[in-house]
């Protein structure tokens, strides 16, 4: 099968928190991600459909206090393909080019 991804992506194991209504907290790890998205691997998956939306946490983040809405865009017997779709920090949202746009001024990139 050809593959239809138009992001890059990179293998990384980081630990993650995972949050909805539906089953609560959930410890899970990265298996992908790339700037649009990350594909999490679960143990014990609950049942989402896809479109669901799930709050994510990187654990050992420098700024583990960002929190990024994705939006389930896969499901797999391993676990979910979330997509970006904005991001919490001291109890605001703000879109994800600007998580870029301070990420690139903070690197000078």
């Amino acid at each position: 099968m050809a593959e239809k991804r138009k992001q890059l992506r990179q293998m990384v194991n980081a630990p993650v928190l995972l949050s909805h209504s539906v089953f609560g907290e959930i410890k899970a790890f990265t298996g992908d991600i790339s700037n649009t998205g990350v594909f999490v691997r679960i143990d014990n998956k609950p049942t989402l459909p896809k479109g669901a939306h799930i709050k994510l946490q990187f654990l050992n983040s420098a700024n583990p206090n960002v929190s990024f809405n994705t939006r389930v865009v896969r499901v797999t017997t391993e676990g979910f393909g979330l997509v970006f779709v904005d991001y919490e920090y001291g109890g605001d949202r703000y879109a994800m080019q600007d998580l870029k746009q301070i990420w690139n001024k903070k690197t000078g990139i």
